[in-house]
């Protein structure tokens, strides 16, 4: 109790999530870690040398975002029509990527599902070229909630930002990618999540080791991050964003960013998508118990 005023656990915050029905929409990512030795490098060329040792592939991108809120909610389901495959090589010993290569993309069959049976629609928009104007439209046109996630990397870089997408309920996205939405390089990050709320009703910014920063109803919070030991950062946005998806509108901004950062905080610590954030290890966290 804080001044007459009970305070939710961990456990209550989750609680909203339990009855929820939720659909993941986005591209299907093939993510493949090469894993060998370093060997230095050719004596006539200037490119790194690795002896292969073993390779791991998992079924990423929307599937990977779907895992996590499925520890949460009562029904999770996943609609993909475009599928890329994406090999980063690494140097074992440390966990460093050394590069990455794109796959073509690949278009699947065709998928209609009717958004309205849904509580919750959680777009991952990875920018692959699966959401094109129409679809845009229709999604936004249709999802009585619509949570969103719109990414920048090196295959469409500047060119996949939040503002092609008129509406959400709820965005959430790295604290880059909210600055070239906002063509804010160096002011106040602030700057950017009131600019990016006349189009969003709810905001969450990620930003590393700096935590996360949110807004609502015009009130800016932040929450630290809780992060103990990083092996691998892939997919921890998608993490963060699956997991408060299925919260946001239910729970406190602060609250909501503190779910967020745990649930990043597990993903960290893991290679890849070799496990998917759990409720148990959600709460442990959320409780100072792990």
């Amino acid at each position: 109790m804080i001044d007459g005023i009970r305070t939710l656990s961990a456990y209550d915050l989750l609680v909203p999530a339990a009855s929820k029905r939720v659909l993941f929409i986005g591209e299907t990512i093939h993510d493949v870690y090469h894993y060998g030795r370093a060997q230095g490098r050719p004596m006539k060329e200037s490119i790194p040398c690795l002896q292969h040792a073993h390779t791991e592939e998992w079924r990423g991108g929307v599937h990977a975002s779907a895992a996590h809120a499925r520890a949460l909610c009562a029904k999770v389901d996943v609609a993909s029509w475009v599928a890329i495959r994406k090999e980063r090589w690494i140097e074992e010993a440390h966990t460093r990527k050394l590069f990455e290569v794109y796959g073509p993309i690949e278009r699947l069959e065709s998928v209609r599902v009717p958004l309205v049976d849904y509580d919750r629609v959680c777009v991952n928009d990875y920018g692959h070229d699966m959401f094109d104007a129409a679809t845009i439209k229709l999604i936004c046109d249709q999802a009585s909630f619509l949570a969103l996630n719109v990414q920048t990397n090196s295959g469409n870089y500047g060119f996949n930002l939040a503002t092609r997408w008129p509406r959400a309920d709820y965005l959430c996205c790295q604290e880059f990618e909210a600055r070239l939405a906002t063509q804010n390089r160096s002011g106040p990050i602030e700057t950017s999540l009131e600019a990016l709320a006349k189009r969003a009703t709810r905001i969450a910014v990620t930003r590393g080791a700096a935590g996360a920063i949110g807004i609502e109803d015009g009130k800016i919070s932040a929450q630290p991050a809780i992060s103990k030991q990083v092996i691998d950062t892939m997919g921890a946005g998608d993490a963060f964003f699956a997991v408060t998806a299925a919260l946001a509108g239910d729970v406190p901004m602060t609250d909501l960013l503190r779910i967020g950062n745990a649930a990043g905080a597990l993903k960290v610590g893991w290679i890849g998508h070799r496990m998917s954030v759990t409720k148990p290890a959600l709460l442990e966290l959320l409780n100072g118990t792990r």
